[in-house]
């Protein structure tokens, strides 16, 4: 996900900001309610010209700022919430590796069933004193971002009511960049984010992808929203054939409580093929526009010896995953699954433990040394099979020496704020 143009913004800049070849586009957050979260003072932004960066080019933030002053720039999109409120979402770009991010502004004041209510806002308050919950992006593909928005001055935190869905457009053409709210899925309760996948088809089209947990193990919900048509269906997919996962990675017996996939993160593969991932245990497949679905499993490698067995917890803490273009190749993609082992060894170095009255041994600690190591697996796309996974590379920290201490000045001289660490 990119941005076609850098913001053009008017803003005061302090003479510690002008130094460091910043511009503060947004002015600072507003005073709220203590039920409502304050709004997100946006980060600052480089001068550098950004106008270049490719669609697809930029590292996005997934989280979006909400804005107390109104912006308009060529890559702002209006569009109007289920409470028939307005709302503006904008583009900031940065080149990589920093981040780019969304930029949301509620003009208006808030409205809706809960204003003037016991609990609710006071009517007139300004929208951007309500927000609940930042706007997050769910999901990106190509030059489309899947947003949550919570809607200003809703109190029902739970369903439907309290959430809209966007789907935001980049477009090169100054002041074409589009705002879609879509419909919500009446009849199910609130799709987790996670669940959820956009996916870009040829021309104007793109689809919503959510697959659900039933009470199923080996049964799944899929649920789709299709732009041409604009309304949702869902229909039941079961596992096609044997999971794979359950020969090469079984749930201990400790653990059969789990479920048998759990959706850490949704991603597109190609075309119109959505993979879902449970990154302790594989990957949940299919194409989503095909006229009989088929739900294809494929299990990630194994984990690090250390962390085997162990299927509870964040996996973001250990592993992750992604799509990446083959440099050159743009039209040739490939999952980049990263997973992280750490071991702990006792060092040499011992020390007496303070305030003992005994002359024990036992009351002297070690110090101990903690090490990782990192391992980048590829898989080609179309997956074929998952023994098509390759080992690229393994980087144990032990092996890196800092010969030079003026490495880390270099690193501190590259941040935005070289006071800041």
């Amino acid at each position: 996900m990119s941005a076609p143009h850098h913001l053009g913004i008017r803003a005061r800049v302090s003479a510690a900001q002008s130094k460091s070849d910043r511009t503060a586009p947004f002015s600072g957050a507003v005073t709220m309610d203590d039920e409502y979260v304050a709004c997100l003072d946006p980060p600052l932004i480089p001068t550098e010209d950004c106008s270049n960066l490719s669609l697809s080019s930029v590292i996005l933030d997934t989280t979006a700022y909400i804005s107390a002053d109104a912006v308009f720039n060529p890559t702002t999109a209006v569009g109007e919430l289920s409470t028939g409120a307005l709302i503006q979402v904008s583009f900031c770009t940065a080149r990589p590796p920093r981040l780019s991010y969304l930029c949301v502004h509620f003009p208006g004041p808030v409205l809706g069933p809960d204003v003037a209510t016991v609990f609710g806002p006071v009517a007139g308050t300004p929208a951007v004193r309500c927000v609940r919950d930042p706007p997050l992006v769910i999901s990106t593909h190509a030059d489309r971002a899947l947003l949550r928005v919570s809607i200003p001055g809703s109190l029902r935190v739970n369903d439907h009511n309290a959430f809209d869905y966007f789907v935001y457009t980049a477009r090169r053409r100054p002041g074409s960049c589009l705002l879609h709210r879509l419909p919500k899925p009446y009849g199910l309760p609130r799709f987790r984010d996670q669940d959820a996948s956009i996916v870009s088809c040829s021309g104007t089209r793109y689809v919503i992808a959510v697959l659900r947990n039933t009470l199923s193990p080996m049964e799944f919900t899929l649920q789709l929203y299709d732009s041409d048509t604009r309304r949702w269906t869902s229909r039941n997919l079961p596992v096609h054939l044997e999971p794979e996962r359950d020969m090469d990675l079984p749930i201990p017996d400790s653990d059969a409580d789990l479920f048998f996939h759990d959706t850490t993160k949704a991603i597109a593969l190609e075309s119109t093929t959505v993979g879902w991932v449970d990154l302790w245990r594989g990957i949940l497949f299919c194409n989503v526009l095909d006229e009989k679905p088929v739900l294809r499993d494929m299990p990630l490698p194994k984990p690090a010896r250390c962390s085997r067995g162990s299927y509870r917890g964040d996996p973001y803490v250990q592993r992750d995953i992604s799509v990446v273009a083959l440099p050159g190749q743009p039209q040739m993609n490939l999952i980049q699954y990263v997973q992280m082992g750490t071991r702990v060894v006792r060092s040499s170095r011992w020390q007496p433990v303070e305030h003992s009255t005994s002359g024990s041994s036992s009351d002297e600690h070690y110090d101990v040394d903690c090490y990782w190591t990192a391992t980048i697996w590829t898989m080609p796309v179309p997956i074929a099979s998952w023994k098509d996974w390759r080992k690229d590379c393994t980087i144990d920290v032990a092996n890196i020496v800092i010969d030079n201490p003026r490495h880390s000045e270099l690193l501190l001289n590259a941040l935005p704020n070289p006071g800041f660490t």
